[in-house]
């Protein structure tokens, strides 16, 4: 799974990062707002596709901890 994950974000990085730095190399309008736009863009893939790999092998734990969480607030009321 994180190979998949780390390759999906690559790829994703790649394209757009590639496509901001040719917007830059053409002198196309806005190039340096879609670059930067392609920078954040691949930071948030690449959060995201960690989160996800990160929540995949804690899933038993944070499933334990949110029964815990939505017991004692049934508990309370």
């Amino acid at each position: 799974m994180k190979k998949f994950l780390t390759v999906y974000a690559s790829v994703f990085t790649a394209i757009w990062i590639g496509y901001g730095i040719y917007a830059l190399w053409s002198g196309q309008e806005s190039a340096s707002l879609i670059l930067g736009f392609g920078i954040a863009f691949s930071v948030v893939i690449s959060l995201a596709s960690w989160f996800s790999y990160w929540l995949m092998c804690h899933y038993k734990k944070v499933d334990r901890v949110a029964k815990n969480i939505l017991s004692n607030a049934q508990n309370k009321q």
